[in-house]
């Protein structure tokens, strides 16, 4: 095993993995006799899609007089060919993801925040090493999926903890591969969101290191922001021209579907476990760690600023490259449809 790979290299890797995997999964609009169709990619966790499934579930999709087709991927890399090709016209993913995916030219734009997912963005360290000071991180192995989220909370780990990050090696491999290595003994570290932390913890006894909320590692417990990140709403830009009522009606059922979530929670969880395949306290404690809120306020422009900030010094964005907010931005759908969900200061 190699130490940590060129970022660049890891995205190109993550969009030529999702590829091969995305070959045969299709999906694009079309105009049926009575509703719009269309396939919605999203992600099968309680971050990316949360809404999206109880959209589905409860019909609010339907309600717009829209027929969606929703298809669940096992991490929002995959979906990075697919809407890079145009596949894909609109899809659930994150805005660690989008800025990336637009720097290597997809004509893709984030329409709408659904979820801040910072609290979800984990490490959690193997059964059988005993933690008492940080640098006894140094020299072990971690499994990471090519272009994840938690890389930013490894990455600011390391700089608050003063770890040098180049001491730990990383071994790309996919978070239902990292479980099995690190039962196996052939990881130290596992970075994963939920819901595979909590089937680390459940099925191999992990320890949680941190969130990108909240550290557990001995002299830097307690509250931290090394990840404060969100799912989103992205779509393909010429789609989005020429079908901005369509996106409107999608916007307006993924609302309806936060807002079940946050005033039903009990009937939101009971939707959730079923179709993640968890258990319901399982799934409620998940929950308890993502803030879902859709819309677009100062929090999320300023915190989507100061992430892109941080692609670019760890030059993780192509070449390092700056993108301004606006280049991968555009809410005018949201402003038209749902002007009550856009609240940034002038």
């Amino acid at each position: 095993m190699k130490k940590i790979i060129s970022k660049s290299i890891l995205l190109i890797m993550a969009v030529s993995m999702a590829a091969a995997a995305m070959t045969a999964c299709g999906g694009s609009a079309a105009t049926a006799a009575s509703d719009e169709t269309l396939t919605l990619y999203g992600v099968n966790d309680l971050q990316i899609s949360a809404a999206q499934m109880v959209a589905e579930e409860n019909g609010y999709f339907a309600e717009e007089g829209l027929d969606v087709d929703c298809v669940y991927m096992a991490n929002v890399p995959e979906i990075a060919a697919i809407m890079a090709n145009g596949e894909a016209k609109i899809a659930c993913a994150n805005n660690y993801s989008t800025p990336t995916w637009v720097l290597n030219g997809a004509d893709v734009v984030t329409i709408a925040p659904t979820c801040n997912m910072g609290g979800t963005q984990c490490l959690l360290l193997r059964e059988g090493i005993e933690l008492t000071d940080v640098s006894q991180l140094e020299g072990l192995t971690m499994g990471m999926v090519s272009g994840s989220t938690q890389y930013v909370t490894f990455m600011n780990m390391c700089e608050a903890c003063g770890i040098d990050p180049d001491s730990i090696t990383i071994s790309t491999l996919q978070f239902a591969d990292q479980l099995s290595a690190l039962s196996k003994g052939q990881i130290d570290i596992m970075a994963v969101p939920e819901p595979w932390v909590t089937k680390a913890q459940e099925e191999c006894n992990a320890q949680l290191l941190c969130s990108g909320t909240k550290s557990y590692i001995p002299g830097y417990e307690g509250d931290v922001l090394w990840c404060n990140m969100y799912a989103c709403i992205d779509a393909n830009r010429e789609w989005l021209a020429e079908n901005e009522e369509t996106a409107g009606k999608v916007l307006k059922a993924i609302q309806k579907a936060t807002d079940f979530i946050n005033d039903n929670r009990e009937e939101a969880v009971k939707i959730l476990a079923e179709h993640i395949g968890m258990s319901e306290e399982d799934t409620a404690k998940i929950m308890t760690e993502n803030v879902y809120q859709f819309g677009v306020d100062d929090t999320y422009v300023e915190t989507t600023k100061t992430l892109e900030e941080f692609m670019v010094k760890e030059n993780i964005t192509p070449g390092g490259q700056s993108l301004a907010f606006e280049q991968y931005h555009d809410f005018s759908v949201l402003q038209e449809y749902l002007p009550d969900a856009y609240t940034v200061s002038e």
